[in-house]
């Protein structure tokens, strides 16, 4: 697994944004509140404005372009891709234009190349955490021992409840079911009438 995809996993585990796989019965008390303000769009341009206000604040003197990487990777993972893109591209150029027109840089030609730089970089970033995002948000695993009734193979879920065995899968997985019969039910249950309809069949017996 690449390094964005195991710092993406850990964030998951820690926040739980809306591309959880599965419930957490364990998360702290102090969890969903901070999950709510990190999956608001609000709180990542936020966090770039605030950045962009220090580095006017601070001048030439102190630059701080590299925590653009926090409210893009942040709002790729909890938010959406297209709000990471944009804030790869509002940032550096919001920080390029502070340079020119307020701090007086006497080199706008560097200001625009390190401006092009620091987006394509962002850009890279917020594709890749985009893109892990979404592959975890389609794969959703089942995990540890499941309490199953050794009669009725109905499952017990987090509350306590029983659920039948499709039931439970189909609301922790991606999977569906489609019924059937197999041979050796359909000969015990039906006996004749399944035998001569497996007969009939293209390549049955006989």
């Amino acid at each position: 697994m690449n390094l964005f995809g195991i710092f993406a996993r850990r964030i998951q585990r820690k926040f739980r944004g809306p591309f959880d796989t599965a419930p957490e019965s364990h998360d702290s008390d102090s969890t969903p509140w901070l999950r709510r303000v990190l999956a608001r769009p609000a709180t990542h341009v936020a966090a770039g404005l605030a950045i962009l206000l220090l580095d006017c604040w601070t001048g030439s003197l102190l630059m701080f372009p590299v925590l653009f990487v926090v409210p893009v990777l942040l709002s790729a993972w909890l938010c959406s891709a297209g709000l990471a893109y944009a804030l790869a591209v509002v940032l550096p150029v919001g920080r390029a234009s502070i340079a020119i027109f307020m701090a007086h840089s006497p080199s706008i030609v560097a200001d625009l190349v390190n401006a092009l730089t620091c987006i394509a970089v962002l850009g890279l970033v917020a594709f890749l955490v985009a893109r892990t995002a979404r592959l975890a948000k389609e794969l959703k695993v089942l995990h540890g021992l499941l309490p199953i009734c050794m009669f009725c193979k109905r499952i017990r879920d987090e509350t306590g409840a029983w659920q039948r065995l499709e039931t439970y899968i189909s609301g922790h997985s991606e999977a569906d079911f489609s019924h059937g019969l197999c041979p050796e039910c359909g000969h015990k249950h039906y006996g004749s009438i399944f035998d001569k309809k497996q007969k009939a069949e293209p390549g049955g017996a006989g």
